[in-house]
């Protein structure tokens, strides 16, 4: 059985990208505004995130609609997956970063609260 991939499929993917390279200057600008990404030197990279999975989208979908031969399903296939596994990790990544964040600023709120 055959998958059945439409041009018209492809435009998620691809404003998935399109959304995540105008997110980044963004978020870079508003991190630099911040005085407090002075004092979290480690970024989340959640801005990337959209990218991947439009890029793992994208190859799936583009090798299957343009009906190329066995063997460059099976590289694209091996490509996908090490980009989805990659994505994976950053997403648990940016949201161990963001609950580390939140906790220690709950903490420290709730340490300033106890002290007055």
């Amino acid at each position: 059985m055959q998958l059945t991939v439409h041009w018209g499929d492809l435009w998620v993917p691809v404003s998935m990208i399109v959304l995540s390279v105008t997110l980044s200057p963004v978020t870079r600008r508003w991190r630099r505004k911040r005085q407090a990404a002075v004092r979290w030197r480690s970024r989340t990279h959640w801005e990337w995130l959209p990218f991947m999975f439009g890029l793992v989208v994208a190859i799936a979908e583009l090798s299957r609609l343009l009906d190329v031969p066995d063997p460059w399903i099976t590289i694209s296939d091996v490509i996908v997956r090490a980009l989805a596994l990659t994505t994976v990790f950053m997403a648990v990544r940016t949201a161990f970063i963001l609950l580390m964040r939140g906790t220690r600023l709950l903490f420290r709120r709730r340490g300033t609260e106890s002290s007055s």
